[in-house]
């Protein structure tokens, strides 16, 4: 993945982060890959984005957040679309049928963003963790992580981006265990393999970009899916649930617009439906996606994706962009 460039020069309240105007490389923070792991998601995040809400932000400013130190994210290894063919008994006959099932297997290790500023680390958590600027709240401390929901979405597309249809990745055990023994099955004693309800848990701990034994530290899932369309020639796969960063914008009609962090990876498949082979797939590596004739996109690529949601907060806006409100409180007008 393409390194990451983080301009550490924002203003929050009276000056959180400053680093003297200066861009800073970040570090591309990834663990090795093996064992059929072709992609690494990396982790990618501005400052900006760490600074989430604690940032003033204008009313024509998108809402970013939580911030630090809630945010979180995670560094995402996969494998390329596969195939399986299964046979199970017809529901209405019980004779033996044969199902061609899509699948895709994936490892995560939680990551600390804060090593992407490299050798500023140390100074851009100094400044995360400025408590006149983030008071901590030692009344109702949390006492759990928050939750990593990963679902997997598949999409097929026309050359062009266009999206035609769409599978949301489902559970099913028994191909989970089909997938664990074709994929997993010499490393079966040490290693368990989850679908996306197994893998609904509590983030762990982060793991440093330092740190060799990464892979130790991964959580394994498959994701699944059935009765895809055999005769879409591009695909795409966008993995939800590995960040908690948001946005929140405004349409043209002035209503709130909530986006998720997502992770999209394109594949090709240059065959056709008579003959469906596994190596036919192919991982599209950049793409021209403003139309301009040249690449622009370097896949796998973290991007925000709308999430169907309604705002119900009263006073949210105000709250989220961190105005500061001139007017005194009533009761201290009545002293």
């Amino acid at each position: 993945m393409s390194q990451v460039f983080v301009r550490c020069c924002f203003v929050a309240g009276a000056a959180l982060l400053a680093f003297a105007g200066s861009t800073v490389e970040a570090q591309v923070v990834k663990a090795p890959l093996n064992d059929g792991f072709v992609r690494t998601s990396s982790i990618a995040m501005s400052v900006d984005e760490m600074l989430g809400t604690r940032k003033v932000r204008a009313a024509e400013e998108p809402i970013l957040g939580p911030g630090y130190p809630a945010l979180w994210i995670g560094e995402v290894q996969f494998k390329p679309l596969r195939l399986m063919r299964l046979e199970w008994p017809d529901a209405k006959t019980g004779e033996p049928k044969q199902e061609i099932v899509r699948y895709m297997i994936y490892r995560v290790i939680r990551r600390d963003y804060t090593d992407l500023a490299g050798a500023e680390k140390a100074e851009l958590e100094r400044k995360l963790s400025d408590p006149d600027n983030d008071p901590s709240n030692v009344l109702d401390a949390e006492v759990t992580n928050p939750l990593q929901m990963p679902r997997f979405l598949l999409q097929s597309q026309e050359s062009d981006g266009t999206i035609v249809s769409a599978w949301q990745d489902e559970v099913n055990v028994s191909i989970q265990n089909a997938v664990f023994n074709r994929e997993m099955g010499r490393r079966g004693k040490t290693l368990k393999l989850l679908n996306s309800v197994e893998a609904l848990q509590e983030i762990g701990e982060p793991v440093a970009a330092a740190d060799q034994d990464a892979l130790q530290k991964a959580f394994y899932g498959v994701a699944v899916w059935r009765n895809v369309d055999d005769q879409a020639d591009y695909f795409s796969v966008t993995m939800s649930g590995f960040s908690n960063a948001y946005r929140i914008s405004r349409d043209a009609a002035g209503q709130n617009v909530v986006e998720e962090k997502v992770i999209v990876q394109r594949f090709r498949r240059p065959g056709d439906e008579f003959l469906q082979e596994e190596t036919e797939f192919r991982l599209v590596d950049d793409a021209d996606t403003d139309g301009d004739g040249k690449a622009d996109t370097r896949y796998p690529v973290w991007q925000y994706r709308p999430r169907k949601l309604t705002i119900t907060t009263p006073n949210i806006d105000t709250v989220l962009r961190n105005i500061q409100s001139s007017a005194a409180p009533a009761d201290a007008a009545a002293q």
